[in-house]
This record gives C-alpha cells, sequence and structure tokens, in this order.
C-alpha cells in the first residue's frame, strides 16, 4: 500500500493568529544576543565580542508577535558586514522596521562590549591595556532619533577627612618624639620623616569607579577613546597597568594631590561634561568602594545642555 507524501506549509502563528488581548507593545526583541563587532574610534577600527539588546514596538494589538528570527539574522547580517557607528546603527534599524512593514514603526538597539585602550605609565615610559565597558545605544521612532555613549572607568581616590587625620595624627608623633626642649636639625627631621614608625597613620582610599552616559549627536563619529581620555584627565587618579616603583611613586602623588569624596569627582566629572560639544544631555554615578566601610559611597547628577 502506498502513501501519499503530504506537504504543509510550516505554521506561522506570529503572522496567521490574532492576540486574544489585543494590546500594542511598547518594546518587545531579545537580549543578550553574542556578536562580533568591528566598530570605529577617532577613524580607527577595533574589533570585540559584544553583547546586544534589540527591540521592536508592536503597534498593531490585532497581531500576535513579531518575527523574533528576522531581528536575529539582520543582525548577524549587521555585524558580519559593516562598521559599527551611529550612523549605521540608523541604517540597522531602519532594517528591522522594514522587516515587520506594517506592525513597527520603533526600534531601539544597545550594544555593550569592553574597548581596550593602551595607555602609557606615569613615569617609566612602559604602558599596558586596560578595558573599559561601552555601551552604545540607539533608538529610531517617526518622531525622532536618540543615540547615547555610556561607558565607565576606574580610579582611585583618597579620603580628604582620612587624609587630615593621618597628618593630625603624624604632628602628634613628631611633638611625641621631639619635645618642646629637644634640639633638632633639618636632616634630623628628613631622618625622622624616613621612619616607618614615623608615620604612624595612612588615609584610605580605595578602587573607585565612573559611569558616565551621554546623549550624542546621532549624526556624530563615534570617539571613545576622547571621551575616556577627557574624564580620566579631569579626575588625574585613573588605576595604572604596567608599574614600576618610579610609577608607584608618582601615583601616591597625584593621590595625595586628588583627594576626593563622591562629592568631589562627580562635581569635577559634571563641570567637564558641561565643556563637552554635541551632546544634548548627560548623567554621571561614581562609586567609591570604601576600604573604611562596609558600603560605597555614591554622588549622581544629571543635567539638560541649554
Amino acid at each position: 500500500m502506498k502513501t501519499k507524501t503530504i506537504h504543509n506549509e510550516l505554521p506561522d502563528i506570529a503572522q496567521a493568529s490574532s492576540s486574544s488581548i489585543q494590546k500594542d507593545i511598547d518594546y518587545v526583541g531579545m537580549t543578550q544576543i553574542n556578536v562580533p563587532i568591528t566598530y570605529g574610534d577617532n577613524h580607527k577600527t577595533q574589533s570585540a565580542v559584544a553583547s546586544c539588546n534589540i527591540f521592536l514596538n508592536l503597534k498593531d494589538p490585532t497581531i500576535k508577535g513579531i518575527h523574533m528570527s528576522r531581528l536575529y539574522t539582520t543582525l548577524n547580517s549587521f555585524c558580519e558586514q559593516e562598521t559599527l557607528s551611529f550612523q549605521s546603527l540608523s541604517t540597522l534599524l531602519d532594517r528591522c522596521i522594514e522587516s515587520h512593514k506594517g506592525i513597527s514603526d520603533s526600534a531601539k538597539i544597545q550594544i555593550s562590549f569592553d574597548h581596550i585602550k593602551k595607555n602609557s605609565s606615569l613615569k617609566s615610559e612602559l604602558s599596558g591595556y586596560k578595558i573599559y565597558p561601552i555601551t552604545l545605544s540607539y533608538e529610531k521612532t517617526p518622531y525622532s532619533t536618540h543615540a547615547t555613549l555610556a561607558y565607565t572607568l576606574t580610579y582611585s581616590s583618597t579620603c580628604p577627612c582620612s587624609a587630615a587625620l593621618s597628618r593630625q595624627a603624624i604632628q602628634e608623633k613628631f611633638q611625641e618624639d621631639f619635645t618642646a626642649s629637644s634640639e633638632f636639625s633639618k636632616d634630623d627631621i628628613v631622618s625622622w620623616l624616613g621612619k616607618e614608625e614615623s608615620i604612624c597613620a595612612t588615609p584610605h582610599s580605595q578602587r573607585s569607579n565612573a559611569t558616565l552616559t551621554f546623549s550624542v549627536n546621532p549624526s556624530s563619529q563615534l570617539t571613545i577613546t576622547d571621551f575616556i581620555t577627557g574624564a580620566e584627565e579631569t579626575l588625574q587618579t585613573s588605576v595604572q597597568t604596567t608599574v614600576k616603583r618610579i610609577d608607584e611613586k608618582e601615583f601616591a602623588i597625584k593621590n595625595a594631590a586628588n583627594l576626593m569624596f563622591c562629592e568631589d569627582a562627580v562635581r569635577r566629572l559634571d563641570k567637564w561634561a558641561e565643556s563637552i560639544n554635541n551632546i544634548s544631555e548627560y548623567s554621571i554615578e561614581v562609586n567609591h568602594y570604601e576600604s573604611l566601610h562596609p558600603h560605597n559611597a555614591t554622588a549622581k547628577v544629571s543635567r539638560k545642555k541649554l
């Protein structure tokens, strides 16, 4: 007995059926898609592995769902063929919207990756590599486009209060070792300062980080390194890569010259951000991972530029 082969089309539930609850959806899509990217930075290109979140709106309340695979394949093709920039992200979102013509008219994407930057040592003329977490976001609607660059940098913060208390403790130790009737010379003082037991207190410091988010002109060039360098030069105490003793001494000097509460750090960055062209608004968050306390010290600012 022969059996008849039945060739049926695969069902497309997203398109063929309607939702029992008819409401539009602000955004629907996929998160944490891993893709390789090539991106521009100051007219140079770098490669990285990125994690992407990509979404469309669902404006037709009768449609059950979007076609996730269309977003996925469109994103994959983009990452294989295009260099990442704000301009190319705009084109990518246009393609995603076109793939869902009639049911979607808005899209957004967030791409997170580690930017690697070669940094010079403070004094020894050596260098090393440091990574900076980056997130690029782009949103496109029928009425507007919005592009943001966010990044995190790590720096050292030395507590001004602890520094003052340490100086006081050293003064008290000096008065204890050199009474009013003592005779001592400059050489005696220099020798005393060089003894470990003389410097009886040191201020606490800690690794800290700042996350800066800038709303940028969607037509602007991607200049990640410029943004990072500007913030690090503002704080003056960015963590180092290759360090010899001469570098560590210079780092200690920089920390002493740049004592910072979290309030000081966020205000420095705020003042610097005000001077940047081609950004419309920004937010800054700093976290000092206190060595004195089991909790963090945090400060935040958000501004819209006139």
